[in-house]
């Protein structure tokens, strides 16, 4: 295995890229404050690790996430570990170098309590398999793993690539074709892109859920990701397109924060309710609760309690023929 692959930064690739960095730039001198930045980040991880666990084939919806970790079903798990490993690259990532050992502490948190194999590199032939199940692609023996590994990680920590996004996006393709994991290799490759990003110190203030696009275009990715060895470039424009279609809807995201009249920071699902009210002029607790069929009756009235609390609802009738409306403000 060639690494890093044969690619060129093509004129559309740097076209991308300037577009990306625009954005960037420009966030940055938005300079937004602290809740507005709290609640869009908080948002974003969430979106992050939930999509980056849809890919793999995890079924859950942001609105199952809202009640935290009260639920420990391996389903929620997979999601929360990824936030986990998500915050163990902020605190862990200071320097520009990536180790083996950051890989394997990043497939521990992921694979946490999912996996015995948490944190350790596979000991068995592994395989690849398309919807059919039948192998589409044969990994590296066992045996090459750690040496194939040292030498995308030399890449890596060398920064000879000119554009980070475009070094780590090659780092990730690299990564999944070695599939050092028997579980998690996804995971913990989408990861790595966060990973080395932080460790160029580029950002865009915000973490930027990708993840979001890729599952949209899931099997676009797939193909990606089959022939990027053979087709890097193709590959690198996807994913370059990927990064910019999520950073604009961030940039969108912030804009409308901004511009709100009365900075009331709401979290997603009293949001959420707040925005139904206001479509429907006035609702009831049934027109709110029918948005929200796996949300216990006392969450949501609990929800309402705040929002009524904020005096930006308000509420008439009794108990059983209750309407809520948005309160005008004086």
């Amino acid at each position: 295995m060639k690494i890093p692959p044969s690619y060129t930064v093509t004129a559309e690739m740097v076209g991308l890229i300037a577009e990306i960095e625009a954005i960037r730039i420009y966030l940055v001198s938005l300079k937004p404050q602290k809740p507005i930045k709290e609640k869009i980040e908080r948002v974003n991880l969430l979106k992050s690790s939930l999509f980056s666990a849809r890919i793999e084939g995890n079924p859950i919806e942001l609105s199952d996430l809202e009640l935290g970790r009260q639920t420990e079903q391996k389903k929620k798990k997979e999601i929360f570990n990824i936030l986990d490993a998500a915050g163990f690259i902020e605190k862990k990532i200071k320097s520009n170098k990536i180790t083996i050992d950051i890989l394997l502490q990043i497939h521990e948190c992921v694979m946490k309590d999912i996996s015995l194999d948490a944190g350790y590199f596979r000991k068995e032939v592994s395989a690849i398999f398309n919807k059919a199940g039948v192998a589409v692609y044969m990994p590296p023996p066992p045996s090459e793993v750690s040496s194939l590994l040292n030498k995308l990680l030399v890449y890596v920590n060398l920064d000879k690539e000119k554009f980070p996004l475009v070094g780590a996006y090659v780092a990730h393709l690299v990564f999944e074709k070695i599939h050092p994991f028997l579980d998690g290799n996804g995971r913990v490759g989408r990861l790595l892109i966060t990973a080395i990003l932080k460790a160029r110190k580029w950002d865009v203030i915000f973490s930027i859920p990708f993840e979001e696009y890729l599952d949209i275009h899931k099997d676009e990715y797939y193909f990606y990701l089959d022939t990027g060895l053979q087709k890097t470039n193709d590959y690198l424009l996807f994913m370059l397109t990927a990064f910019l279609e999520e950073l604009k809807k961030i940039r969108l995201q912030i804009e409308e924060e901004i511009e709100k009249k009365e900075q009331v920071f709401l979290p997603p699902r009293q949001e959420e309710i707040y925005k139904i009210i206001q479509d429907h002029v006035i609702a009831s607790f049934d027109i709110i609760r029918r948005r929200f069929l796996r949300i216990p009756e006392r969450t949501l009235r609990y929800d309402l309690q705040k929002l009524l609390k904020l005096k930006i609802i308000e509420k008439s009738g009794e108990t059983r023929g209750r309407y809520y409306r948005v309160r005008k403000q004086k």
